[in-house]
């Protein structure tokens, strides 16, 4: 009796599909997407992660109602080679649908039915799949096809903009392909043992989704998975359109460790290993039910432990429980979200590939401390350092409230012991913080003390009402870090190696001779830490003989300040892409910094050059070396914007612009208060993207009350 009923539907379906093709009317609502389908990338992502509340509905053990199909003797299937016929010229668009077979060969976006089909003869992309009568869309369909499937379409084929392609597809029937697993080749395992074995072994695993990542155009091309011992990555887009979170799974691919490849060189350099991941992966079961990730393995830490975990420790996608401030930041066409520990500051931001669509289901915790179970999702590997970024699993807004009871140890951890390095080459005289309070927080005037066992080594001294820091000889000190709060206190004790160090012991040149220096050659070069440098780590290294730019990595940048001192050892370095028309940038590379003699010194503006309007400035000869000069001059500052880019501007009044060398407007976030003001300045040349004419970096800004210094990569330290 089903078996009729069903076949009636069939014949009934077929006739209404039949009636609207030849009348021409279209019966398919026309699909969202308004642009052809992005490609879903075959390697590892570069930006991604992060949950949307809401995910498509899973496919149920068995499906409601069967795909709807026609009589085979009424209908006539086409090849794909005569479908690619008939989709003509650019611009063409068929009024008869057809009828088209083949193989699923890549989903590139399941919430559309955006995929390519394949038979002997050829390919052609799908753009946009609905349901047999057309009334629903491929992410409302109980049942549908994915990769490996074979699809009966009931489509239209067009040529847009040059590319042959099926528009409005119904899916007429489709059979499953077959999964066939060599379990021979597979080795069971929880997650916990399979984040431990060698990379390219293959891997059996159950786990529960407990989130999807995204790639651009919002396509699902990852998990998490999580089982009762372990957090691990899967990264495979077949997969990902296929599950749901909550399912429970079993999968089987091959463990590896994933490094974008133009961060490889970076990532090694610091010993980053890469994302801990799954890769090459085949769906073996889903059970399509909803159950909750488990936690009871997880640890509760800190945002600032996972974000300063060392890089060489294999910690990408383990999950931990924390607390977590929720910071939306919005950028010049893309959204960031950051997780920020306790104190407000120290923390990251998500990983996306998606300019931060992917993550507006955190706007309604935006400004709120929750519960956030979090991962490092992978690093960004730069000759500066690896900074992990972060993916949140699951966040609850659980109306956190600070115990104040731990404020003296919140004090210690977050204001007083991250003033101290464990190495000292002379005197820092660094001043100390005495008291701390946190409106984030709920608490004011929270006091530290701080007391040396050796004080011929390193001591604390009442300096013009400051307490200051002083490293007076060769030895070792155990510092002691001491909270109070409402009667509580809690105290905290390191140790600090001093070895004093005095130029003589350094063969150095000064900034001229590292300018002159050949490149390609090591040099080791005296001056004093000037400005920051804008979209590079480093800093202008500064003497009465020049200017040079000295790149060097987070850690050692850390080390230093405006004004102190140092012997820098670096490769004398031209910064280009490759071309010969234009000269590049000058600089130090690589550089370390063999001894911080410390000291609050003004750098020599000795070699600076007042003789010069911006007009000069703008026709600079891009062909001979101007980025070892830096030119004091006048010239109104202006922001410019849209809604994709943001920078500053100066300008002159008689048509002159000049822009700066940086990627947005807050690089420079110290200009805002000359917005629209003419200001005399210190602008440096520059040209690090060897283009046909010479940007500019601002040093600083002239006033009434002395120089306001871009200090843009000190901020941190």
């Amino acid at each position: 009796m089903r078996k009729s009923k069903t076949l009636l539907a069939l014949v009934l379906a077929f006739i209404v599909c039949m009636t609207a093709a030849c009348s021409g009317g279209e019966a398919t609502p026309t699909p969202t997407p308004t642009t052809t389908p992005t490609t879903v990338p075959t390697t590892a992502p570069t930006d991604a992660p992060t949950t949307a509340p809401t995910q498509t509905p899973a496919p149920t053990a068995e499906p409601t109602a069967e795909p709807t199909t026609a009589p085979a003797e009424e209908i006539k299937v086409i090849t794909i080679a005569e479908a690619l016929e008939l989709c003509g010229e650019p611009g063409n668009i068929t009024e008869e649908r057809y009828y088209i077979r083949g193989t699923v060969e890549k989903m590139i976006n399941a919430a559309y039915g955006n995929m390519v089909v394949a038979d002997e003869t050829g390919s052609i992309t799908v753009y946009g799949t609905y349901s047999a009568d057309g009334s629903l869309k491929y992410s409302e369909l109980t049942d549908k096809a994915f990769q490996g499937d074979e699809v009966l379409l009931h489509c239209i084929l067009q040529n847009y903009n040059g590319t042959k392609e099926v528009k409005n597809a119904r899916l007429i029937e489709f059979k499953k392909a077959e999964v066939v697993i060599d379990e021979s080749k597979y080795t069971d395992m929880s997650i916990a043992e399979i984040r431990e074995v060698a990379a390219d072994t293959n891997v059996k695993v159950d786990g529960v989704v407990a989130a999807i990542t995204y790639a651009n155009g919002h396509v699902p091309n990852g998990i998490m998975l999580i089982d009762n011992t372990q957090s691990i990555y899967v990264f495979d887009a077949n997969l990902a359109q296929q599950v749901s979170v909550g399912n429970t799974v079993t999968i089987v691919g091959t463990k590896a460790y994933w490094i974008l490849e133009k961060e490889v060189a970076s990532a090694e350099k610091f010993g980053y290993k890469g994302c801990c991941q799954i890769t090459d992966v085949t769906l073996v079961s889903n059970d399509n039910k909803t159950t909750d990730f488990d936690k009871s393995w997880m640890t509760e830490s800190t945002v600032k432990a996972i974000v300063e975990a060392p890089v060489t420790e294999n910690v990408t996608t383990i999950v931990y429980k924390v607390n977590a401030l929720v910071k939306k930041v919005e950028g010049t066409g893309f959204t960031n979200y950051y997780f920020f520990d306790l104190d407000g500051e120290t923390g990251s931001y998500t990983y996306t590939q998606c300019n931060g669509s992917d993550f507006t289901w955190l706007d309604q915790y935006d400004g709120k401390i929750c519960t956030v179970y979090l991962t490092a999702l992978n690093a960004k590997s730069s000759n500066s350092g690896c900074i992990f970024r972060l993916y949140p699993v699951a966040v609850i807004d659980e109306g956190f409230t600070f115990d104040t009871a731990d404020t003296a140890k919140h004090a210690v951890q977050y204001y007083g012991i991250g003033q101290f390095a464990d190495f000292y080459s002379g005197n820092p005289a660094t001043e100390l913080v005495t008291s701390v309070s946190s409106e984030l927080l709920g608490f004011t005037g929270a006091t530290l003390s701080y007391s040396s066992d050796n004080t011929k080594v390193a001591s604390f001294d009442e300096t013009e009402g400051k307490l200051v820091f002083n490293c007076l000889s060769t030895g070792t000190a155990n510092i002691t870090v001491t909270g109070s709060y409402n009667g509580v206190t809690y105290s905290e004790t390191i140790t600090v190696t001093v070895e004093v160090a005095t130029a003589d012991a350094y063969d150095y040149v000064n900034v001229a001779g590292a300018i002159a220096a050949e490149k390609n050659t090591e040099v080791t070069v005296k001056g004093i830490v000037g400005p920051s440098l804008v979209n590079k780590t480093g800093f202008y290294l500064i003497d009465e003989t020049g200017v040079i730019a000295v790149q060097v990595d987070e850690a050692t940048m850390a080390t230093v300040e405006i004004g102190n001192e140092v012997i820098v050892k670096g490769t004398r370095d031209v910064k280009t892409k490759g071309g010969a028309d234009y000269f590049g940038q000058s600089n130090l590379y690589n550089s370390v910094v063999l001894t911080n003699l410390y000291g609050n010194h003004e750098y020599s503006t000795a070699t600076f050059d007042n003789t010069i309007t911006l007009a000069d400035f703008y026709n600079l000869d891009p062909k001979v070396d101007y980025s070892t000069k830096v030119y004091v001059l006048k010239a109104t500052i202006g922001f410019a914007g849209t809604a994709y880019s943001s920078n500053y501007e100066l300008t002159d009044g008689n048509g002159t612009k000049v822009t700066l060398y940086c990627s947005g407007a807050k690089q420079y976030a110290f200009l805002e208060q000359f917005n629209g003001q003419e200001v005399t300045l210190e602008i440096a040349p520059c040209n690090w993207n060897d283009k046909k004419y010479y940007r500019g970096c601002i040093l600083a800004v002239y006033t009434e009350n002395g120089k306001v210094i871009n200090s843009l990569n000190f901020d941190n330290n």
